[in-house]
């Protein structure tokens, strides 16, 4: 613990710098999205489905803009690159405040995930994979806890805020905050990144550059790589199905019988376990290696869901949702060391770009399809069901892929 804190002392310029980037992204995840969805359909006459598939069509759209766009963290300067994402949320938010169709719904949604669930936590995570070598799980256990922080501080207050203002002016907000708050804080933490730790971040290129001489893959080696493909799965399937029950939470809770008021409070233990998860996770890749846990951090989150399948009581709320947070807040440390540990650093801005276009592209992928099961009188049994299915599955094959020999 002492190492840990002096490490968090040495080096707080570039860990609040991992940690504010993944935490202003938020703003574009599902967990924040959904608790304005009920409004939205309302407002345009939408079914679950319809929303669903809007709500997909433009989180695909970013997954496809995002390959392009995270990969350009390689190339241009880490201040002009922040400014950019940043602006970019600002008018995401600004464009959400303003919907009144479907297709201001679309662009607004599209660069909500492209921005805020893409590029900012990519270039927070990434910026720690790159600066930390031997620490690198506790730079990202950290950066990560941006998320679980969001997650039990933001869904009160958004619900607090839209009782008081309405759906819209919640938007507002944001798109107020986010250059005169966010905007001036991220550039000072770079200034600082700059100054603070020039001597070790000279050490941590000369670690970086033997790295890369000896392992480092491109984008596209990577995927001529059979262990990619094997772990992929483990990687996808906690953000395809919490984003699928965060977006049609309102199925799940009539079926259980919860308020979203009572839903909102377990999102507090939700948000706490997954901010130890983070903790947790990131000490455990340094010494165990994020391969070596790959093929297990699913665990919980498959406790966490057959709990839900079998049990309707609001205790079980209370229980299914840490489960579910300390296998989300596990994800980030473990694969984020892991693609290092396979592919090297030197292209980890475009391979990376690309993992979290393959997620997003999996958390497009979800909301139609539970939004089809909803539609054709699927229950919830027979949903949670296939969520363990496919998460027992996805630990196997992430098992396989980690004893994998390069090929």
């Amino acid at each position: 613990m002492k190492r840990y804190l002096q490490f968090v002392v040495t080096n707080w310029p570039v860990l609040s710098f991992g940690f504010l980037s993944v935490f202003w992204g938020n703003f574009g995840q599902s967990f924040f999205i959904a608790w304005f969805g009920a409004d939205i359909q309302k407002s345009l006459g939408l079914s679950a489905a319809q929303y669903g598939m809007a709500y997909s069509f433009a989180t695909l759209c970013s997954a496809v803009t995002l390959i392009w766009a995270g990969a350009l963290f390689d190339r241009i300067a880490l201040r002009k690159y922040i400014i950019g994402v940043s602006t970019g949320l600002a008018c995401a938010a600004l464009i959400m405040s303003q919907v009144n169709s479907v297709v201001v719904l679309l662009l607004g949604l599209f660069l909500l995930r492209l921005f805020g669930q893409g590029l900012l936590p990519h270039t927070g995570q990434t910026v720690m994979v790159k600066y930390f070598s031997s620490d690198r799980g506790k730079a990202l256990s950290i950066a990560t806890c941006g998320v679980p922080v969001g997650e039990i501080v933001l869904p009160l207050l958004v619900v607090w805020v839209i009782s008081l203002f309405g759906w819209q002016k919640a938007w507002l907000f944001v798109f107020v905050l986010t250059p005169a708050l966010f905007l001036p804080l991220i550039i000072w933490l770079i200034m600082g990144m700059g100054v603070a730790n020039e001597e070790e971040k000279s050490v941590e290129e000369k670690i970086e550059q033997k790295q890369d001489d000896l392992r480092s893959m491109t984008r596209n080696e990577v995927l001529r790589d059979k262990r990619f493909w094997l772990i992929l799965p483990a990687v996808l399937t906690p953000p395809f199905v919490v984003t699928g029950i965060f977006i049609h939470q309102p199925f799940l809770l009539e079926a259980k019988g919860w308020t979203p008021a009572w839903f909102a409070t377990c999102f507090v233990f939700y948000g706490a376990a997954h901010w130890i998860g983070s903790l947790v996770a990131g000490p455990l890749v340094d010494l165990f290696s994020g391969r070596r846990l790959v093929g297990v951090y699913l665990a919980p989150l498959l406790i966490g869901f057959l709990l839900l399948a079998f049990f309707d009581a609001m205790w079980v709320g209370v229980v299914f949702m840490p489960f579910m947070g300390l296998s989300l807040g596990a994800l980030g440390p473990v694969t984020g060391a892991l693609w290092v540990e396979l592919y090297g650093t030197k292209h980890m801005g475009a391979i990376r770009s690309m993992m979290i276009a393959l997620v997003v592209f999996s958390t497009a992928l979800s909301p139609v399809m539970i939004g089809y099961l909803i539609d054709h009188g699927g229950s919830v049994l027979l949903l949670l069901q296939l969520i363990c299915g496919l998460t027992v599955f996805s630990m196997v094959l992430g098992q396989i892929g980690s004893v994998e020999r390069k090929v």
